[in-house]
């Protein structure tokens, strides 16, 4: 097990780490396939979507949209769909009140984060999610409004796997990288943590099962399964 004894710092991706990354990017989707085609098979649902979150993990796209216009045109393909009703499903997603906006912490999130910032770290939430989504976020996990420093895609030109958001956060808080560590389920996170100097840790989550093996790759300093584990590995700053 890696040690983290030099660590001072923690920085925190959002989607799929501290929140629900299907609530917020996926069920909008589903939500609008199961209203046209309410009749589509489930398990080839299922299959469109693992190829899309393939296609998530593999982007380096620096702005959302592009990569909403990306899964756009992936889904259709995947999917069968003609391209009036590719349209149809992203009208629908359109008028969804809820699309890529609904913010739902993970179990046990904000118990972890209070442990941890009590223990006396500094801490940092590093996203590639835009400030209207972070802001968002900080009225359904309040802790968000006591973390150090938050750099989203708003704050920096280059987003994660880019190492920029990273080093941002590093100057802000006058921490060198290697006293600091990434925290993410993506490999984008573990990649950007790697460039950036700090030490890595993977929480899998919930998309294990599709993320897994690139992480892995990665050989980030940690894997773990859940954010609980973090807690026996982050029991103080040394100067605490």
């Amino acid at each position: 097990m890696k040690s983290f004894q030099v660590v001072d710092t923690l920085f925190f991706d959002m989607d799929g780490t501290l929140t629900d990354l299907g609530k917020r990017w996926w069920e909008p989707f589903f939500r609008a396939m199961n209203k046209l085609k309410p009749d589509y098979d489930r398990e080839k649902r299922q299959e469109v979507f693992e190829k899309i979150l393939g296609r998530v993990m593999e982007t380096d796209m620096e702005r959302s949209k592009l990569l909403k216009i990306s899964l756009f045109f992936r889904a259709k393909k995947e999917s069968g769909l003609s391209l009036r009703d590719a349209y149809k499903v992203m009208k629908l997603v359109k008028s969804d009140p809820l699309a890529f906006k609904e913010i739902v912490p993970l179990e046990g999130v904000e118990e972890v984060l209070n442990t941890l910032q009590s223990r006396g770290y500094k801490m940092a939430l590093v996203t590639n999610a835009g400030d209207k989504t972070v802001a968002r976020a900080k009225k359904k996990l309040s802790i968000l409004n006591s973390f150090d420093v938050l750099v989203t895609r708003n704050t920096v030109k280059r987003i994660k796997p880019d190492p920029e958001a990273i080093l941002y956060a590093c100057e802000a808080l006058n921490k060198h990288p290697e006293t600091c560590v990434m925290i993410g389920d993506f490999p984008q996170d573990i990649q950007a943590g790697r460039a950036a100097g700090t030490k890595t840790v993977a929480i899998l989550g919930v998309n294990a099962k599709y993320t897994k093996e690139s992480i892995r790759k990665l050989e980030p300093d940690v894997t773990l399964s859940s954010i609980g584990e973090l807690l026996p590995l982050f029991l103080g700053p040394p100067d605490f």
